[in-house]
């Protein structure tokens, strides 16, 4: 019976919910406007990392030591960095951001020249050959000097291993 005097007829009548059993849903927060959920730009890495560590344009571009209108220009893909911030870039984020191959010698290379924020003219007088050699080395020219593949390889395993971990979507 009802408290206004009427009955009520169905299977769960009377019988008082179950104090026992809690209820929770669990939602995933959404994504912030602009999030890049699977970053393909070297920009979208930083928007990325940033958003994800819930830091401003400005404290990121603090950290990489150049101006906040840079790190907009970058994240919005109007500019690409220089090769010289690379470096400070890679260490912001935490991995290495670039999806080319790094097991070959010129993956390797590519991968030290990047880390390193060395352009291909520093990297051709530090290993002590001409621009063009470099070029074809990174474009996968087998490098057959026995004392270029040692100083490459002894400057890949000089990096960190932050430098080495490639950027993994899980």
């Amino acid at each position: 019976m009802i408290a206004d005097g009427s009955v009520a007829y169905g299977p769960h009548t009377g019988i008082p919910a179950l104090p026992f059993y809690q209820y929770r849903k669990t939602v995933l927060k959404p994504y912030k406007k602009g999030y890049p959920i699977i970053p393909q730009t070297l920009g979208e890495h930083i928007k990325k990392v940033r958003m994800d560590k819930g830091l401003l344009q400005k404290e990121v571009a603090e950290i990489i030591n150049v101006s906040e209108d840079t790190i907009t220009y970058w994240e919005n893909g109007r500019f690409v960095p220089q090769i010289q911030y690379y470096p400070a870039i890679i260490s912001f984020l935490g991995y290495y951001p670039f999806t080319h191959e790094t097991e070959s010698m010129a993956g390797k290379l590519r991968q030290v020249r990047y880390c390193t924020g060395l352009n291909i003219a520093k990297c051709a007088q530090l290993l002590g050959i001409d621009i063009d050699t470099v070029k074809r080395y990174e474009a996968g020219r087998p490098i057959r000097t026995v004392a270029i593949k040692s100083i490459i390889h002894k400057m890949w395993l000089e990096l960190s291993k932050s430098q080495k971990t490639q950027y993994r979507q899980d």
